[in-house]
């Protein structure tokens, strides 16, 4: 063959191949453009704020969708800057899935509940019992969970990219629930032209499964999402699933970070029976003390002085000097223990905050003070309140603390009866300084000091030196020395923190965030705080008002708090209810199931039918069971897809739902019985109220 005719026989493959490109350009416009329309169809139906947001984005000129030899579609992300595929993004997409599934990466909680053996508590009980039926199964060494099974309870995938990882995993497998997160809205807008998702949201509901999208959210967005859907249908929902990366980016590597480095937020404050009903009992009791309730009046304007939230911290030792000078031109709210600590540096706080409802709170105190001491103090607590707390102050005033059965029980009657809906404090827990931020945030303080709230150790120093922590033994075994996570200091010392200290830290900011008119400091070490300015004792200033203390004490105490009085009936308390729901659930669990996915589908049941109480006129039933649920449901549903062996699973679950069975009878007998009863559970028991 001549040069020439080598160069013609090139010239004929490159122009049969642009033909066939062209082709292949043509078929790809015309699916892509029907795909396109039927998908934002299915949004429109489905999901309508994510259609309303595709249909208002605009893409870029150059926006532009490749269409590879094999006559799938890719695309060149703006910040990746490659193409997300090679040339055949379907085939890629399945070796990456046979890859990734033959050995999958699974969200696994280790459960070790501590119980201590004193305690006799309905919940405490049926722990144990859950704890050792755990740790025997976990003691024979079983073989973990390799491959994905065909059905599993969650998948979250990160970066969903043009989509095709969702049609491919889909094909084989079954979820209960799917998260699917992608950061960039340019990709996903991409993926409504190469991927059928109608067919794929069709096919979820179809299944009685539910299908979950965070697109276009940044990283703080992206959690929150998660959080809140996890609050809405169960903590359940992602204690147990099969975590997958499509592709890499930064974003969505942040994500992945954000979503383990926080999915401890996720299994905190479920709250339990005890818990509940005990609540429930003390907030009914505490109507009829003589405690006045936090409410908002139609206006509420700034208070023009300022306040000190006062926690146990480390920090608080450098910062008592300072509160000494200026304790008659500010309001101070001590939080939990750290009365006693400015007691001893001859400081009297005007408010004592207290949130912990067990009588344990009740011990503390007397271990405290003398009970004179109390009876020249105000009192600002929560409605869970253990109800002898109540009579040892001057005078007392609770707020509703929520989400709890006693606020939604009696925010429901005072609807009924007075025709008035009174708030719960937000984000006042898990500890006793959120309570008392929250309280003054929420009273209108503008211009508060944060002295104390350190959310973290400094050093070794967990507390102040002057705290009951540091002084009695008792108080110092039960101090958490789980602190593994490093929050940045607020001036010159990083502090470690444990999991409730840094959810307190998380809630103080969101806190700040609802209400950016208020001026926070942050004073001394400690952890720093978003949204609040850091400040050297030796930097506090306060201007002296033209107002008196005691008249700005005596304000608060008129203008934001009320009696309230309602009718309590056995009808309100939903008794019958409550014992149709318990049996209801125990007919779920008597139901015979040969599979994982059938036992599986069990606890689906039981969830969704405790969480349809929640929107009813019962709602406060909603909360008297679901933190027990969530405790034995993410274990269950844990132990029976971590092991190798289907029979070992399926027998562990089935000795694990008869602890379930009678734990959900007793509490159903207890109802009736508890439902008016104190706390009775001392200090035997862990106690935290240190700021």
């Amino acid at each position: 063959m001549t040069e020439l005719e080598q160069l013609l026989q090139q010239a004929e493959e490159t122009f049969a191949a642009l033909m066939k490109k062209n082709e292949r350009e043509r078929v790809f416009a015309v699916k892509s453009r029907l795909c396109f329309e039927k998908n934002i169809r299915a949004f429109e139906k489905y999901y309508p704020d994510i259609a309303k947001t595709i249909k208002e984005y605009t893409p870029d000129d150059d926006f532009e969708i490749l269409v590879t030899s094999s006559g799938a579609g890719n695309f060149i992300p703006k910040r990746i800057g490659v193409p997300i595929y090679s040339d055949d993004p379907l085939q890629q997409t399945r070796l990456q899935l046979e890859k990734n599934t033959s050995k999958g990466y699974y969200s696994l909680t280790k459960y070790g509940f501590g119980v201590s053996s004193k305690d006799m508590r309905i919940h405490s009980r049926y722990m144990a019992k859950l704890d050792n039926k755990i740790k025997s199964v976990a003691d024979t060494n079983p073989e973990p969970l390799a491959a994905l099974p065909t059905h599993f309870p969650t998948a979250m995938i990160f970066g969903v990219g043009l989509g095709y990882v969702i049609t491919e995993l889909l094909s084989k497998h079954t979820f209960d629930y799917i998260f699917i997160t992608e950061p960039d809205l340019e990709i996903f807008y991409a993926s409504l032209f190469c991927t059928d998702w109608a067919g794929v949201i069709e096919k979820v509901d179809s299944a009685g499964n539910t299908l979950f999208l965070q697109i276009g959210l940044d990283l703080n967005e992206f959690f929150s999402s998660v959080y809140q859907i996890s609050m809405d249908i169960g903590a359940y929902s992602l204690i147990r699933a099969f975590c997958y990366q499509h592709y890499p980016s930064e974003e969505v590597n942040q994500q992945i970070a954000e979503f383990f480095n926080r999915y401890y937020e996720i299994q905190a404050g479920y709250g339990f029976y005890n818990d509940a009903i005990t609540g429930l009992a003390h907030c009914l009791m505490n109507y009829k003390s003589k405690a006045e309730f936090f409410t908002l009046p139609s206006v509420r304007k700034h208070i023009d002085m300022p306040v000190v939230v006062v926690g146990n911290g480390p920090s608080l030792d450098d910062g008592a000097e300072v509160l000494r000078e200026i304790q008659n031109d500010v309001i101070i709210f001590a939080a939990g223990t750290a009365l006693g600590s400015l007691a001893k540096h001859g400081i009297k706080a005007d408010f004592h905050v207290l949130v912990e409802r067990p009588k344990s709170t009740y011990d503390a105190l007397l271990d405290s003070f003398d009970p004179s001491y109390y009876a020249d103090l105000n009192l600002l607590a929560v409605d869970v309140m253990y109800p002898d707390v109540i009579d040892m102050y001057k005078w007392a005033g609770l707020a509703l603390k929520g989400p709890e059965a006693s606020t939604v029980f009696t925010q429901f009657l005072l609807l009924a009866d007075e025709k008035k809906l009174i708030p719960s404090l937000p984000y006042s827990g898990p500890l006793v300084a959120n309570t008392a931020l929250s309280y003054a945030m929420s009273m209108g303080f503008n211009e508060i000091y944060l002295f104390g709230v350190d959310n973290g150790y400094l050093g070794d120093k967990t507390h102040s030196a002057n705290s009951i922590y540091a002084s009695n033994e008792n108080y110092k075994k039960i101090i958490d020395k789980g602190a593994i996570y490093k929050l940045k200091g607020n001036l010159t010392q990083d502090v470690m923190s444990t999991n409730l200290l840094k959810l307190a830290h998380k809630f103080i900011e969101s806190l700040l965030r609802m209400d950016k008119k208020v001026f926070v400091y942050n004073v001394g070490e400690g952890a720093f705080i978003k949204g609040a300015l850091p400040v050297k004792e030796e930097d506090v200033f306060i201007s002296k008002r033209p107002v008196k203390k005691a008249d700005i004490i005596e304000q608060v105490k008129q203008k934001f708090f009320v009696k309230h009085q309602f009718n309590v009936t056995p009808e309100r308390l939903g008794f019958d209810q409550f014992d149709e729901l318990c049996d209801f659930l125990n007919a779920i669990a008597n139901e015979p199931y040969e599979t994982r996915q059938q036992a599986s589908d069990l606890l689906k049941r039981q969830a969704r039918c405790v969480y349809a109480y929640r929107s009813s006129h019962h709602s406060h039933l909603f909360h008297i069971i679901k933190g027990s649920l969530l405790y034995f449901h993410s274990p269950m549903l844990t132990v029976l897809y971590q092991y190798q062996d289907d029979k070992l699973s399926l027998d562990s679950f089935t000795e694990l739902l008869a602890i379930w069975r009678d734990y959900v009878d007793e509490m159903k007998r207890d109802y009736r019985l508890s439902w008016y009863k104190k706390c009775d559970w001392g200090m035997d028991m862990e106690f935290l109220t240190a700021g």
